[in-house]
């Protein structure tokens, strides 16, 4: 049984993940790589024919879905973008390429919804479709959390009780300014788009939250607030604005998971993270100064308290502030835990979505490798197109972003977190780990 080969594009948001279950594939018996995107996809070649897992569902990762597969590796798949999205057809509009829908041998849905979205595509042409789930909620599971425990000791060190402030405007305020793509649509201004009108409505967002958070801080002095950007998402728009309020502070490292363990609450417009803070018993305010039924994302949004004015979120602070217990109790009873029912699955099982994934690419069989030979020279063409861009700015291979999505992970670092998740699992014997090379590793069963 050849190898479950798991790239990870974003470090603090898909290795912990992705390193759990390479760890419960290993314990049952099968070897597994993981480890950053770029250098995992270009030794492709180099990989006993084994179960590559990619992670969105786009144009652009069509590509390395078939590549992987003339090297002779089956292709799962599962979108890292599903679990959010706004109408279903902006999500296929801007989020699913059909001939990528229909490349993998399995298509792995975080939940019902995400299923139903794939199923329902007008491209759809029939790969089996499992609800597993996604092994970033098993993060935040009761037994998994301790993982978290000295990050969030040493977040609450230094910010003592905070809200949380979470954005999510990389496609308006990129760290990489040629990938700001919503402001790209914007200036096309092409008819009967609805990209065009998505990026409307989020840059009229990024502006009122702009507007909105001195605001906050100067009317709740006696509140921290953190701001925690999306990882692709320029910084210093940000520390700007901090800059002028003693209760305003921006940290962009670390998991999520690790902020939400120890903040207060958070405050959000769409975000994947309000879900994940409904998971832990944390209040999410969800600031809705500009709405729209086609835009607005309805899973985070629905199940938050919504706040539509700058006065309704500075009245929902306070009140957060004082009693986060019973702040959550109200959101939880506005209708929260049906629609989570829907969006993810396993929720209220004892077992992992690690675990069943592991058991359904269990089942997959390694492709024909017929033209496993004629990949060399595609993958040496990529690598020398990879060295060009490593230097040119603006790029998807430039260096300093690559370094910025996925920092580097010694093998020391790796193995830490390797026997902690052990740890929380309760196992007795860990697998090997070995380093194929920097930010790449594999997993031995024991």
């Amino acid at each position: 049984m050849g190898p479950l080969i798991l790239p990870c594009e974003t470090r603090v948001r898909e290795f912990d993940a992705k390193l759990l279950l390479a760890l419960v594939a290993a314990t049952s018996g099968r070897r597994a790589i993981v480890g950053s995107k770029k250098p995992l996809d270009l030794r492709l070649a180099m990989i006993e024919p084994g179960v590559y897992v990619g992670k969105s569902v786009t144009a652009r990762s069509r590509h390395n879905l078939q590549l992987a597969r003339a090297c002779g590796h089956a292709v799962a798949l599962w979108d890292e973008e599903g679990l959010v999205w706004a109408s279903r057809e902006v999500y296929w509009k801007t989020k699913v390429d059909a001939e990528t829908l229909n490349t993998p041998d399995l298509l792995i849905a975080w939940g019902e919804e995400n299923a139903q979205a794939w199923s329902d595509h007008p491209g759809y042409g029939g790969p089996p479709i499992q609800v597993l789930g996604n092994p970033r909620t098993d993060l935040l599971a009761p037994r998994l959390r301790p993982l978290f425990a000295d990050e969030v000791e040493s977040i609450r060190r230094q910010h003592g009780r905070f809200v949380l402030i979470n954005t999510n405007f990389s496609r308006v305020n990129h760290v990489q300014p040629r990938q700001n793509r919503h402001l790209k649509w914007l200036r096309e201004q092409r008819p009967n788009d609805p990209r065009g009108g998505f990026a409307a409505h989020k840059y009229a967002l990024f502006q009122a939250f702009c507007q909105m958070l001195p605001e906050l801080s100067r009317r709740l002095p006696e509140v921290e607030f953190v701001i925690r950007p999306h990882p692709s998402e320029k910084r210093s728009t940000w520390d700007a604005l901090a800059a002028q309020l003693d209760n305003l502070h921006v940290a962009q490292h670390g998991n999520v998971v690790a902020w939400l363990l120890a903040c207060d609450g958070l405050i959000h417009n769409g975000c994947t993270t309000a879900v994940e803070a409904f998971q832990l018993g944390r209040s999410a305010l969800a600031y809705r100064p500009v709405r729209s039924e086609t835009y607005d994302h309805p899973l985070p949004n629905g199940i938050s308290l919504s706040c539509a004015s700058l006065e309704e979120l500075v009245e929902e602070c306070r009140a957060l502030t004082l009693d986060r217990e019973a702040t959550f109790a109200r959101q939880a009873d506005g209708g929260g835990r049906h629609l989570m029912a829907r969006a993810i699955a396993g929720l209220d099982t004892s077992t992992l979505a690690a675990e069943r994934i592991s058991a359904a690419v269990a089942e997959l069989a390694p492709a024909q490798a017929g033209r496993r030979g004629l990949i060399g020279p595609v993958l040496r063409l990529r690598r020398a197109i990879r060295m060009v861009e490593e230097r040119l700015p603006g790029t998807a291979n430039y260096r300093p972003y690559l370094a910025h999505m996925f920092p580097d992970i010694s093998l020391a670092e790796a193995r830490g977190r390797l026997v902690e998740l052990g740890r929380c699992l309760g196992l007795e014997r860990l697998p090997e780990l070995i380093e194929l090379e920097p930010n790449v590793f594999r997993l031995q069963p024991p």
